[in-house]
């Protein structure tokens, strides 16, 4: 995230001329002579220089990627959209497209976001930034994380087929990779393809168990536990099933925020007691 971060990547720049300028100026003191005029020295600064580089943006890229996270924790924790909005407007709009794996994360969220507070063509335009992200990209683990960042964004705006596709397409970036971050996109991407799966065959009954085990599950962050009690409750609603219907519609309504999901889900229960 550090490029769309200015004031840090400046800060890197001046972190790689700081130490060779120092040594310039100590090296006469302790040697005699300028830095310049030994080979010894130059290397000394070209060290300095890249080390310096090196370590400056590893500081500040992992303080770009706190503050970022200081963004999103509002929304995915406290199911507040707006809070997003507002802090992550000015990265969002630093943001072009196509962008890399680290950008598309922070954008699949800030899409979701925007759809919560009605922002409906804003997320369908960050959508499609993110579809033109996956053909920019060279590489299959780039472009499955891009993938992985658009999914929970393209099931909401997209056809139940057009998502499975996109799934499907993650899947096979990363059939043959055996690392570690392929093996977590290959459990969320399978996840998803049963819960769309579901969906697509009518199985309610098999729908409300596959959402009822990341709403019940304090693994996740409460903004998804909410989304995912919110659907478990469409599949209740359809198989007639009134008291777990409301149960689920309960946890909505006591944890949802502001999400536009919570008043829903507050009118839901008034219709119910009436």
């Amino acid at each position: 995230m550090l490029p769309y971060f200015k004031g840090y990547a400046i800060a890197v720049c001046a972190i790689a001329v700081a130490l060779p300028l120092i040594a310039s100026t100590v090296w006469p003191l302790v040697t005699g002579q300028i830095i310049a005029s030994s080979l010894g020295g130059l290397a000394l600064q070209f060290l300095l220089f890249f080390g310096g580089l090196l370590v400056g943006y590893r500081i500040f890229e992992r303080r770009a990627e706190s503050v970022v996270d200081g963004y999103l924790k509002p929304y995915n924790d406290g199911c507040n959209p707006k809070a997003l909005l507002d802090r992550g407007h000015k990265l969002a709009c630093a943001i072009t497209f196509p962008c890399n794996a680290q950008a598309a994360w922070f954008m699949g969220y800030y899409g979701q976001a925007c759809l919560d507070e009605g922002r409906t063509e804003d997320a369908r335009t960050i959508e499609e930034g993110l579809r033109q992200s996956i053909s920019a990209q060279k590489k299959p683990d780039q472009k499955c994380a891009i993938i992985v960042s658009l999914v929970p964004l393209a099931e909401k705006l997209s056809s139940a087929s057009d998502a499975l596709a996109l799934i499907d397409e993650g899947l096979a970036l990363i059939s043959t990779s055996s690392s570690a971050e392929a093996s977590a996109q290959r459990t969320y991407l399978e996840s998803q393809r049963a819960i769309m799966g579901a969906r697509m065959a009518g199985d309610h009954e098999k729908l409300m168990d596959l959402d009822e085990r990341v709403a019940s599950s304090g693994a996740y962050p409460m903004r998804l536990r909410v989304e995912y009690a919110w659907d478990a409750a469409a599949s209740a609603f359809k198989m007639g099933r009134v008291g777990e219907e409301r149960r689920f519609l309960g946890f909505v309504a006591e944890h949802g925020g502001t999400l536009a999901l919570a008043e829903q889900a507050h009118s839901r229960l008034a219709a119910m007691a009436a």
